[in-house]
């Protein structure tokens, strides 16, 4: 048959992914990974989290470049489960591949960090 073609068609879910990090005071931690699944492409599309003190972020995306051109502090750059921050344009993270974190403490005192990446799983149908 001439011009016969395979659309691939998506199916997507909401999907959360969590980072927890502790950091003890003023500690520093440079490229600290997020896998997604292998089975799914993730759409992320905002950014909440929690934490026991104040920290910086700077988050490395999946093709190696930064985000923000500096380390942003977590009240500027994490929201709440409430009201999380939206990740605009939304960042696609390729099915089995990473996006980094840099943080650091700020408080002075052991950190307790959970960030959620809020967004949705994009299965390719055949």
């Amino acid at each position: 048959m001439l011009g016969q073609q395979n659309s691939a068609r998506t199916y997507e879910e909401p999907a959360v992914y969590v980072l927890e990090v502790q950091l003890s005071a003023n500690q520093q931690r440079v490229d600290v990974p997020l896998f997604v699944d292998a089975d799914s492409d993730f759409l992320w599309e905002a950014l909440a989290g929690t934490s026991t003190g104040a920290y910086t972020i700077r988050v490395r995306l999946p093709n190696g470049r930064y985000m923000s051109n500096a380390a942003v502090r977590n009240a500027n750059a994490v929201g709440t489960a409430q009201f999380p921050v939206p990740v605009l344009p939304a960042v696609l993270v390729p099915a089995g591949n990473r996006i980094g974190f840099d943080l650091q403490d700020l408080s002075g005192a052991s950190n307790t960090i959970q960030l959620v990446l809020i967004g949705r799983r994009r299965y390719t149908l055949t």
